[in-house]
């Protein structure tokens, strides 16, 4: 049940291929001790006449110990991680004049006066946005709360929603 390799399969694919192959291997590996021809056990009950320096004396041939090395080789490998190492739009969290309406932590509001708590709060609870516009004709803002959000409406964006910063944002873990 091998398949083979296909550029379209990809990294995933790739790596759930070499994860099967490394968890055969072990396990064969682990059948193979018990097994009675085993070269490491066939040394106890048979010895060469010919005291060799060669691999082959013992029992153990050369193919017996590369399938050995490649097999550990796999095991110890580790996989490529797919992760997203860098987020693009960090500086729109909060370090720069842009806040990124969708993925920003509502502490990060209080530079902008008027706006913490209570529309920071409406923001935050109402994530996704589509838009600037999509976010200011919601009903849940008053006419006042709708003036300052038009008066900072140059500084606030609505980037995709990322989960990674969406969980966080109302609730950053740092309490001093």
């Amino acid at each position: 049940a091998a398949q083979a390799f296909s550029p379209a399969r990809g990294r995933k694919g790739i790596a759930k291929m070499l994860s099967k192959s490394a968890i055969v291997l072990a396990l064969a590996g682990a059948a193979q001790a018990f097994s009675p021809a085993t070269p490491a056990l066939s040394g106890l009950t048979h010895r060469s006449s010919a005291c060799s320096m060669t691999m082959q004396a013992d029992g153990v041939s050369r193919r017996d110990a590369l399938a050995a090395a490649v097999g550990a080789a796999i095991v110890a490998a580790p996989l490529a991680a797919s992760a997203e190492v860098e987020y693009p739009n960090v500086p729109f969290l909060g370090g720069s004049d842009v806040v990124d309406v969708n993925n920003a932590n509502i502490r990060v509001y209080t530079r902008f006066p008027g706006m913490y708590p209570n529309v920071a709060g409406k923001i935050v609870k109402g994530v996704p946005y589509s838009s600037f516009e999509d976010m200011y004709n919601r009903k849940t803002f008053t006419s006042a709360e709708k003036d300052v959000l038009m008066k900072y409406k140059d500084n606030l964006t609505a980037l995709e929603p990322a989960p990674e910063y969406m969980i966080d944002n109302f609730n950053n873990g740092l309490y001093r």
